[in-house]
C-alpha cells in the first residue's frame, strides 16, 4: 500500500541540491526533526519537538500519529505505509521527478491548456532519450520539461523533504518551516501531495 506524503522542494528545479547533513542540522535545530534512526534499507528522522508548529494540520481533528512502533518489523511496515509522520530526506545532483500514479495531466505555464503527452515525454527525458525541452501544442510556448504546471500532484528537484504519514490537504508547511529552507537555498520552496 502506497505511503501518504507531503514532499517540501525548491520551486526553482534549477536550485542546487542541498546536502543531507546540512539539511538534517538546519532541520534539527528548528525542532522539525529529531536525530536520525534506521530501518532496514534507509534512514529517517523521527519529528521533533516543535514539528507541530512547523507544519499547520488543517480540519478540526487530524487523526496523525507521531511515535514511531518499538518493534522493528513493524517499524518498517508502518515506515512504508506512512502510518505514523516522520521524515525522509531525498537529495542529490541529478534533476528528478516525483510524481504518483494518480498525477493529473499538467499544464501550459502561459496558456494553461492541458498536456496529454507529458508521461511519454518524461518517461522518454528519464531515460537520457532526449533533450528535455517540450513544446506546447497550443500556443507553441516552448521550454524544460520542468516548467509543465502540476498544481500539487508533482514536482522537479534535486532536494526533496519527504514527511510521510501525511494525507493530501490535510496538513501544510507553515510560514517559519518555510523561511528557514528558502534562508538554506536562497530561493523559495513549494509542497506537493503524493501517495508512492
Amino acid at each position: 500500500m502506497p505511503a501518504p506524503k507531503l514532499l517540501l522542494h525548491p520551486a526553482d528545479p534549477g536550485t542546487a541540491a542541498v546536502p543531507e547533513d546540512r539539511l538534517a542540522q538546519e532541520l534539527q535545530a528548528i525542532g522539525l526533526i529529531a536525530g536520525r534512526k534506521s530501518l532496514e534499507n534507509a534512514v529517517f528522522y523521527p519529528v521533533g519537538e516543535h514539528f507541530l508548529q512547523l507544519v499547520t494540520f488543517l480540519g478540526c481533528s487530524p487523526a496523525i500519529e507521531l511515535d514511531a512502533p518499538d518493534d522493528p518489523q513493524e517499524l518498517e511496515s508502518a515506515s512504508a505505509t506512512g502510518r505514523f509522520c516522520h521524515i525522509f530526506i531525498d537529495t542529490g545532483e541529478r534533476l528528478r521527478f516525483r510524481g504518483d500514479s494518480q498525477t493529473r495531466p499538467p499544464r501550459c505555464p502561459v496558456c494553461r491548456s492541458p498536456e496529454p503527452g507529458w508521461k511519454a515525454g518524461l518517461q522518454s527525458w528519464q531515460a537520457g532519450k532526449h533533450e528535455p525541452a517540450w513544446t506546447c501544442r497550443n500556443c507553441g510556448f516552448s521550454g524544460h520539461i520542468s516548467d509543465l504546471v502540476f498544481r500539487k500532484t508533482a514536482g522537479f528537484s534535486r532536494t526533496f523533504l519527504e514527511i510521510r504519514g501525511i494525507y493530501p490537504a490535510e496538513a501544510v508547511p507553515g510560514p517559519a518551516l518555510l523561511e528557514t529552507l528558502a534562508a538554506l537555498t536562497g530561493n523559495s520552496w513549494t509542497s506537493i501531495y503524493l501517495r508512492e
